[in-house]
């Protein structure tokens, strides 16, 4: 009788074992497949939407780079217990794109904040999503790859979608927060591309990379700001929450994802997922803070995703 209940005991043991070896393969299949990166990649499309409604209202009575300095260093404290043992295995390699990449980032996220306080957080949704059309154009200068044709048709379809989303009557009215954000589209682009060029074949552990570039941009907002804002002000109870869902879920949780999943497929098929985001920033901007989009301005955004998906058609 002991024989048996130990052999079958046995038996129930190696039968577990073998269950969670394939719960464990099919959770790698599906944590490396292609819908994961694109359900993920849709979900970061979604966050970032509403970053613009909560950056807007931040800034509103918090200096620029003091909020980024809090936010990314809020954002790099939290990823360090999580990524401290890959950043000192981290090679100079790493160290080095880590470098690149904050650079861009700081670049992005600073012309892109200056740029939604004095722009609607609908235009700044739409504008920055340009980024979408110019990355196969960048993407063939990198790889010195000649453009589609059709990409030009992509191209005057953006600029159409740009001119009426910035028309004010009769005439185009493109204000210093629409240049801004457009920069900043521009610099997200280039980092789109160089992420992919830099990356691809190397063995770069995410985390550390994404933590090393958080860091960059919090040590240089932080030293700007230390001249421009010596003391910290506005401070409230609702800074703290918004800059903590920005820090947490549109920062880390973001770009982990992005920084992973991007190798997983291609610059410009990122594009076209990401370019849900201007329609997710419009519609909180109207329902979140009563922004007004008329029909021409909603027009001008649809061009600008057509132009987008067309982008990535013809890529």
């Amino acid at each position: 009788m002991e024989y048996i209940f130990e052999r079958v005991s046995f038996e129930a043991l190696n039968q577990n074992h073998e269950n969670k070896n394939v719960f464990i393969s099919v959770g790698k299949r599906i944590w490396n497949s292609r819908w994961t990166a694109d359900i993920s990649l849709l979900l970061v499309a979604l966050i970032w939407g509403t970053t613009y409604v909560a950056s807007k209202d931040v800034v509103s009575s918090v200096p620029v780079l003091q909020f980024l300095f809090i936010r990314f260093a809020l954002t790099t404290v939290l990823m360090l217990p999580l990524t401290f043992g890959a950043i000192r295995r981290a090679d100079r390699s790493t160290w080095l794109t880590g470098l690149v990449f904050g650079l861009f980032l700081l670049a992005i996220f600073t012309l892109e904040t200056y740029g939604v306080a004095n722009t609607s957080a609908a235009n700044a949704g739409f504008i920055i999503s340009l980024f979408a059309v110019m990355v196969p154009l960048i993407d063939s200068i990198v790889y010195r790859r000649r453009a589609k044709l059709g990409l030009l048709g992509a191209v005057v379809l953006s600029v159409l979608g740009t001119a009426l989303l910035t028309m004010r009557g009769a005439q185009i009215h493109v204000n210093l927060g629409d240049l801004l954000v457009l920069g900043a589209a521009l610099c997200r682009a280039s980092q789109m591309t160089l992420t992919k060029k830099m990356t691809d074949g190397k063995q770069v552990d995410s985390g550390a990379l994404t933590t090393i570039q958080l860091g960059v941009v919090a040590i240089g907002s932080g030293v700007v700001s230390m001249f421009q804002h010596p003391s910290l002000t506005g401070l409230t109870l609702s800074f703290w929450l918004i800059t903590g869902y920005l820090a947490v879920f549109a920062t880390m949780f973001a770009f982990f994802i992005q920084m992973t999943m991007i190798r997983r497929t291609s610059p410009a098929r990122v594009a076209v997922l990401m370019s849900s985001e201007p329609v997710f920033a419009a519609v909180c901007s109207v329902l979140l803070l009563g922004e007004h989009l008329s029909v021409v301005e909603m027009v001008g955004g649809l061009c600008i995703v057509a132009a987008m998906l067309w982008g990535r058609r013809i890529s």
